[in-house]
């Protein structure tokens, strides 16, 4: 899918702190999701204006994102990676970048569907006008962003056990290449 045109040690700084930056948001953006409803109601519409126009921002920041490991490359995985936890780490890694594109996409999908257009920031109208305002469409694509936050979750979970583990047990400085930020 991403092939390096170049070897490179380490994550260019731009990823790494594009790596950062999208890790925090998505954290936030499923932490506060989980409790949209639980938002007292005059509190809603700012809530769910931020939770919108976060998300949109998650979408552009991992276009950015993957535009940068493909100009910058990225490290090969040690050579004491097993063949199993390679095809399982880029696995996850490349399911990850789908799943974070998929996301926001399907809530765009979804407030546009429902007729709620969103508005990055309160600002900037981000209407869809090839999606019809339709309210089956915008139920079928509310599962489909709740499922789809469940997979982020799980995946991210395997994504820190993975480093948890080269970290801790293998020690062999795979994690340093995402997260060393000296020059």
């Amino acid at each position: 899918m991403m092939k390096n045109k170049k070897t490179v040690l380490m994550y260019s700084y731009r990823s790494k702190v594009m790596h950062a930056i999208v890790a925090l948001m998505v954290i936030g953006l499923l932490i506060i999701g989980g409790l949209l409803n639980y938002i007292p109601e005059s509190y809603q519409d700012q809530a769910y204006m931020l939770h919108k126009s976060f998300g949109l921002l998650v979408l552009m920041l991992m276009l950015l994102r993957i535009g940068f490991i493909l100009r910058d490359g990225r490290p090969k995985l040690p050579a004491s990676v097993s063949i199993w936890e390679k095809v399982l780490a880029r696995g996850v890694q490349y399911l990850l970048y789908i799943v974070l594109l998929a996301m926001p996409i399907s809530g765009w999908v979804m407030s546009v569907a429902a007729n709620y257009i969103p508005h990055l920031f309160n600002l900037v109208p981000m209407d869809l006008p090839f999606v019809p305002k339709d309210k089956a469409l915008a139920s079928n694509f509310s599962s489909l962003h709740y499922y789809l936050a469940w997979l982020i979750f799980g995946l991210l979970i395997v994504h820190f056990l993975g480093n948890i583990k080269h970290y801790f047990y293998d020690k062999d400085k795979l994690v340093s290449t995402m997260l060393r930020f000296k020059k």
